[in-house]
């Protein structure tokens, strides 16, 4: 029998890009018919390599699947995955956290103009029928200041942006040098930060300390008129305060790609204020993007299946 790559959960165009790499490298590829437990643990035990977009892999999906060599995510988070089972199955789990950075930066800015110029309610204006001004005149953009939660890959392209366009920028929580063409200050904590800026942008993992982090003594510590931006995970922001933030004037707008719970439910209050933006976790989206993922997993894919390490260029080891 032909090792077997199982895709989870996804079938972009029939997964023809995948079976072009793996199929003419002599490998199978199984798509599951749905996302359940029951049936990732019935296929996982034919499977020599895993690939996951959004469905779950539990410990019992993990455990089912004896004879896999790699797990491989489309994409940059693994909070899907039982990386402490796969750790101890001897599975390594690899991820491709690079493959929308352009993708992402360019939504958060998206959210930022957006907002800033009140794009949304005159849009409904015009729509109606209506040619009415906005009541409150927007601010000039040049004359704000971009807060980043995070200066890795796609803070710094938001930064690179937001930098053409005249905006000051701080930073907080970053391991990262500041790449030499952004001009930006790091400060000592985020509770500085959401003090200081215009805009909070966050740019962080989804990790367990990271858990709800913009919670209401961060949006409290926040300008009236301030704005936030999340196109990173929806763990990030307690939810609840945030609602309570907008409600009450703690903070002016909100941006959201990602949400917690997602989706939201269709009476959540998120998706009433006129002064929050939700996109539908939309931001990694490209026709570019989505090739270049699909391939990279691909590649990786075929590398182990035929017995060689995956090249670093198309994926990372997790952990």
């Amino acid at each position: 029998m032909r090792p077997i790559a199982l895709v989870t959960d996804i079938d972009w165009e029939g997964l023809s890009l995948e079976k072009d790499i793996l199929e003419s490298a002599g490998f199978e590829v199984v798509l599951a018919e749905d996302r359940s437990e029951s049936t990732l643990i019935r296929l996982a035990a034919d499977a020599s390599v895993i690939l996951v977009c959004f469905a779950d892999v539990p410990a019992s999906v993990i455990t089912a699947a004896s004879g896999a060599t790699a797990i491989l995510r489309y994409g940059g988070g693994v909070n899907n995955i039982d990386l402490v089972t796969a750790r101890a199955s001897d599975i390594p789990v690899y991820n491709v956290p690079d493959f929308c950075v352009e993708e992402v930066a360019d939504h958060a800015l998206m959210l930022i103009l957006c907002l800033a110029r009140g794009l949304e309610g005159q849009i409904a204006t015009t729509r109606r029928g209506g040619w009415a001004m906005p009541g409150e005149l927007p601010l000039r953009l040049s004359s704000q200041t971009l807060g980043l939660v995070g200066m890795g890959r796609t803070g710094s392209a938001l930064a690179r942006r937001a930098q053409a366009l005249g905006m000051k920028i701080l930073f907080t929580m970053s391991s990262r040098e500041t790449p030499p063409e952004i001009s930006a200050t790091r400060v000592a904590d985020l509770e500085t930060l959401a003090a200081q800026v215009d805009i909070l942008s966050l740019h962080l993992p989804m990790e367990p300390e990271y858990a709800g982090i913009i919670n209401a003594l961060i949006l409290r510590k926040m300008k009236s008129t301030a704005t936030l931006i999340n196109v990173a995970r929806g763990g990030l922001v307690d939810t609840n305060d945030l609602v309570d933030a907008l409600e009450q004037g703690w903070i002016a707008q909100a941006g959201l790609d990602v949400t917690q719970p997602e989706p939201l439910p269709e009476d959540h209050p998120l998706r009433g204020f006129a002064s929050c933006v939700v996109t539908p976790h939309f931001a990694y989206r490209s026709q570019e993007s989505i090739l270049e993922v699909r391939a990279r997993v691909a590649r990786a894919a075929r590398d182990i299946l035929s017995g060689h390490p995956p090249n670093p260029s198309d994926v990372s080891l997790v952990g």
